[in-house]
């Protein structure tokens, strides 16, 4: 599966679709059964048990009903629902993440599950989790699959560093203070964010910056605001990060960490196979901690969620379908194959999340870490009309101010200007 926003779900899919262009929904078969169309992406072959498994669980709850499962290569996702949804020919239920969605959503296309399930089916879910599915007042989705971010670290160059090993920084404050020790003590950088997804505008929302108002207008244009843009200026222009977050992506920083000139490297678990498998010298001193925040204790999570098109002819049932997927027993699960994150409060009690030895595998203690954090993790760039169009903004201004180009508070105005004249 592929990653949707390039780091947190490297290992699933950024947007789960399904189905054939063009291919036409029926309501009922030959045998008079109620027929629904689920569509994912690129989960086969390595669910194909699973899917089959519980798709014939449902249908043992549900004689009448049928559920076909289609799954098509994650890069043709897009266009096909778009196709789809316009072609009038769109499943019942439909794998998504929160942003893409979103458009459809604006298009009123997607059931509003807020109106449709009880409220004791809501609270099955993390709030902060729930939230991700929201536009304005709809909520166009119920939550699947989470992926929260944690901190992986060189506990090796911590040492020569003079640090503790034992005490990763939990701060972006304490991280600036830990760069500097670093940079001084080994010649390597810290760490580094990059601005290929959304992980240094997430990390100046956790420092308190506020992207917009009520009215979708800049609402970052303050002293938190300014306080967020001097914080990679400050860094930038101390050397303390390394220059490629003008020009590279989260691959370089995954790359820096396994040459050993990168001390931390925050991303989901998941990234610790890859280094396992890529750098095992690397592997041997690594370890992990909770993921760094700033001011406000907010953590990141990314979130996909399932959706059904209000094109659907059979509502109910594919509502039902999609409570069955998403409930406490079968997110476990799916958790358990993939080593994803549940949506749901319940499956993060089990002893899978939640007893973990001292002396346990390092992806064991990562996955605990990580379920922990899950009550105080949201998607922390929310769902709104042209969201990748103020990121895009937010970054260039940014970047004219590490490079001495504007001062900060020329580029923020700047930045605000250009999304409030959108």
């Amino acid at each position: 599966m592929q990653n949707l926003n390039r780091r947190k779900f490297i290992g699933f899919s950024t947007l789960f679709l399904l189905g054939a262009c063009g291919a036409q929904t029926t309501t009922t078969t030959a045998s008079g059964k109620s027929k629904i169309v689920f569509w994912t992406m690129q989960l086969k072959p390595q669910f194909d048990k699973y899917m089959t498994e519980l798709i014939t669980a449902f249908v043992k709850e549900n004689p009448t009903a049928e559920v076909e499962w289609v799954d098509i290569p994650w890069g043709e996702m897009e266009t096909k629902i778009l196709s789809a949804v316009a072609g009038k020919t769109a499943p019942d239920v439909v794998n998504l993440n929160p942003q893409f969605a979103s458009k459809l959503a604006e298009k009123k296309a997607l059931v509003d599950m807020g109106k449709t399930i009880s409220e004791a089916e809501k609270a099955s879910y993390f709030p902060n989790i729930w939230k991700a599915n929201q536009l304005d007042s709809v909520t166009f989705g119920l939550p699947w699959y989470v992926s929260t971010d944690i901190t992986i670290y060189n506990r090796a160059l911590f040492e020569k560093a003079g640090l503790d090993p034992a005490k990763p920084p939990k701060t972006f404050e304490e991280l600036t203070k830990v760069s500097e020790q670093i940079k001084a003590k080994t010649g390597k950088y810290a760490f580094l964010l990059t601005m290929d997804g959304g992980q240094v505008l997430e990390a100046m929302v956790q420092m308190g910056m506020k992207l917009l108002d009520a009215n979708g207008k800049a609402a970052f244009n303050d002293v938190a605001g300014k306080a967020a843009f001097d914080y990679w200026v400050n860094l930038f222009e101390k050397q303390l990060i390394p220059r490629e977050i003008l020009t590279e992506g989260h691959r370089k920083a995954i790359e820096l960490y396994q040459s050993g000139e990168l001390a931390i490297l925050l991303t989901g678990p998941q990234f610790l196979k890859t280094v396992a498998l890529n750098a095992p010298e690397i592997a041997k001193v690594t370890d992990v901690g909770a993921q760094i925040t700033g001011s406000t204790d907010k953590k990141s999570a990314a979130v996909m969620n399932v959706s059904v098109p209000t094109s659907s002819t059979n509502q109910a049932l594919a509502v039902k379908f999609a409570l069955y997927l998403t409930n406490a027993d079968n997110q476990l699960a799916f958790s358990k194959i993939e080593n994803s994150l549940p949506s749901t409060i319940k499956s993060t009690s089990d002893r899978y999340f939640t007893e973990t030895a001292k002396d346990a595998p390092l992806l064991d203690r990562a996955r605990a870490i990580s379920a922990s954090q899950l009550s105080q993790s949201e998607v922390l760039i929310p769902p709104a009309k042209d969201i990748e169009k103020l990121r895009k903004i937010i970054y260039e201004e940014l970047q004219l101010a590490m490079l001495k180009e504007k001062p900060t508070d020329k580029a923020i105005a700047s930045a605000a200007e250009r999304w409030n004249s959108i």
